[in-house]
């Protein structure tokens, strides 16, 4: 395993320190002809209809720099901005490392809890904003997604031509992948194949599932026994029993051959064996909240160990790896060296 070429920490983290946030809110076709308090109301439910109004209230909320009325009707293309005062966001894990850069990447280490970009809370405690500090220079490209409480190798793109090269791949599934998973329960079987297929939304069957949940389908079921549901994306995802522990926990390896919205994490909680740490998937069949974890919480027991793929300067495949976890470390310690485990 090579050292780190470098790594970087902030402290205190961007986000951390107050700032005023502007968020863009446009108005797509479906909305158009609502006062605006309903615009709000459908565009964002979690927030309450009272604090949209004391936002109005306050002026906070304005087109082309004037303060919006509550009872102002919008149309399709308008653009708002929602001016937040003192914003700070939560806690991550700003201790990022460097795997591997050249012209074209950079290969990433990515710590948990980070999100990768903006979103929901966050703007500034992500990967990219932490990444653009460094390079300053340089516009970045994420060539593909890990969730905020997953660590492991991540690909960022240094230039429009590299992230034209790397990103298909990933679309096209020409990417070989390897995360090691430590998930809840004595697993019997030592391979299994899962061909479950995700749905492409938090609902099944006109039911939501829980908060930013997916779930998986089986694609011989009857779709008829699925009400107003069109069945899920296709999905594969080949596992390898390492390890199973005394504390009832499993430490497998994941091959996910496709790429679907938190794939490795839905096919495990179908299972019956749900990754340890994770907030969303429970046990039992239950879902949570979708949430990103403090720096100090128990982790998610799921790590992006290993990428391989054509690498956009040599045009030669390549192999990345990030050092595994110690949760995985102490698990294969007494049973496997690391050299024959993966």
């Amino acid at each position: 395993m090579r050292k780190p070429v470098c790594s970087f920490s902030f402290d205190p983290l961007p986000g951390s320190i107050p700032y005023e946030s502007r968020r863009s809110i446009r108005v797509k076709a479906k909305f158009a002809g609502l006062t605006f308090i309903d615009f709000l109301c459908r565009y964002h439910p979690p927030i309450a209809r009272q604090t949209w109004l004391d936002w109005i209230d306050a002026g906070d909320i304005r087109i082309d720099s004037f303060p919006v009325r509550a009872t102002r009707v919008v149309r399709e293309g308008d653009c708002f901005v929602h001016v937040m005062h003192d914003v700070t966001e939560p806690e991550v894990n700003g201790n990022v490392s460097v795997i591997h850069q050249d012209k074209s990447m950079l290969v990433i280490d990515k710590p948990a809890p980070l999100p990768m970009h903006a979103s929901g809370r966050f703007s500034r405690n992500t990967l990219l904003y932490l990444l653009q500090q460094h390079y300053s220079q340089e516009r970045l490209r994420i060539a593909h997604r890990l969730d905020a409480n997953t660590t492991g190798v991540v690909v960022v793109c240094r230039s429009g031509e590299a992230a034209a090269f790397v990103q298909p791949q990933f679309e096209r599934r020409e990417v070989e992948k390897l995360y090691l998973v430590r998930a809840t329960g004595s697993i019997a079987w030592n391979h299994y194949r899962c061909d479950l297929a995700i749905s492409s939304s938090p609902a099944v069957g006109g039911r939501r599932r829980g908060a930013g949940g997916r779930t998986a389908i089986d694609a011989s079921a009857d779709a008829g026994s699925l009400p107003g549901q069109v069945l899920g994306l296709p999905a594969r995802t080949d596992f390898e029993v390492v390890k199973r522990l005394p504390d009832n926990t499993t430490l497998l390896l994941a091959r996910p051959l496709t790429g679907r919205t938190n794939q490795i994490r839905v096919h495990l909680w179908s299972l019956g064996f749900p990754v340890f740490g994770d907030p969303l998937y429970l046990t039992e069949n239950k879902l949570g909240e979708q949430q990103t974890l403090t720096p100090d919480a128990q982790p998610l027991c799921l790590h992006a160990h290993r990428l391989t793929f054509c690498d956009p300067t040599s045009k030669t495949r390549k192999t990345f790896e990030s050092e595994p976890p110690p949760w995985w470390i102490d698990g294969v310690r007494s049973h496997l060296s690391l050299g024959t485990s993966i």
